[in-house]
C-alpha cells in the first residue's frame, strides 16, 4: 500500500460513517480507494481493478463514465442545474415524463421526482396512505411487505423491509407493518420444482390479506431479484 492510499483512508475514517456496515471491521478491512472508473469496472488508488456488479444499489447499468450520459449531464449543467419544483418546471423534466407514459401501463401518467431509492419509496408509501385517506378509506394506515425484502435506510422504507440487521435498533421508531413470509424458489417449504409449482407459497399473502385487508393501504414488493 502505498502513502498517498493510506492518507487517503485515515482521512476517510476520521469523518465518514459508510452505510450498511459495522464500522469496527474498518479498522481491519480498510475502505478501498476508487480513484477512477470507466464502463464496467472501477480502479483502485493502489491500482486493482474490479468489475462492478453492484447492480442493485446506486446502480450504474449503462456503465461508469458513459460518454453520451456524460455529454448530455455537461450540456444541460451548462443551462440549468437545478431548480425548486414548487411552481416551478422546465422542459426536460416535461420530456422524461411524456416519454415514459409511453412505455408504461395506461394511467400510469403522473409522476414525482426524486434523488435516490429510500426517498422514492417513502413517497410511493405516502401516495398510497393519502389515496385511502381521500377515497373514504382512514382506516388504511398499515403496509404489508414481505420478508427479507430491503427498500432502503429512511424510517418508513426500514419499516416495509424485513432485514432486521439494518433495522432492529430502530424499530421503535418504526411503522407497525404487516410481514408476510416471501416465495423462496430456493428452498421451497412445499417441496416444489419450477415444473410442478403452482404458487403454492401464495398462501401466506393470501391469509394476510383474509385477515388485514381491511387496514392495509397497499402491499410492497421488491422488484430486483
Amino acid at each position: 500500500m502505498n502513502d498517498r492510499v493510506a492518507d487517503l483512508q485515515k482521512r476517510d475514517l476520521a469523518h465518514i460513517w459508510h452505510p450498511c456496515s459495522q464500522m469496527k471491521d474498518y479498522e481491519t478491512l480498510r475502505p478501498i480507494i476508487v480513484d477512477h472508473a470507466k464502463g464496467p469496472y472501477l480502479y483502485a488508488a493502489d491500482g486493482t481493478k474490479y468489475l462492478d456488479i453492484i447492480s442493485s444499489w446506486w446502480c450504474n447499468l449503462l456503465g461508469h463514465c458513459n460518454p453520451k450520459i456524460n455529454a448530455a449531464i455537461k450540456e444541460q449543467i451548462e443551462q440549468l442545474e437545478h431548480v425548486i419544483f414548487v411552481n416551478f418546471t422546465h422542459e426536460p423534466a416535461i420530456k422524461l415524463c411524456e416519454e415514459l407514459t409511453e412505455v408504461l401501463p395506461k394511467g400510469l401518467n403522473k409522476f414525482n421526482f426524486a434523488d435516490n431509492g429510500s426517498s422514492s419509496v417513502e413517497i410511493a408509501l405516502k401516495i398510497a396512505f393519502q389515496y385511502q385517506l381521500q377515497t373514504g378509506h382512514p382506516e388504511k394506515q398499515r403496509f404489508m411487505c414481505l420478508s427479507e425484502g430491503y427498500h432502503g435506510e429512511t424510517i418508513g422504507a426500514l419499516s416495509v423491509g424485513s432485514m432486521d440487521l439494518f433495522a432492529q435498533m430502530y424499530k421503535p421508531m418504526m411503522m407497525n407493518n404487516i410481514h408476510v413470509k416471501a416465495p423462496d424458489c430456493y428452498r421451497c417449504p412445499f417441496a416444489k420444482d419450477r415444473e410442478h409449482c403452482q404458487c403454492e407459497c401464495f398462501k401466506f399473502a393470501e391469509e394476510a390479506f383474509a385477515k388485514y385487508a381491511k387496514e392495509t393501504a397497499a402491499i410492497i414488493v421488491e422488484p430486483i431479484v
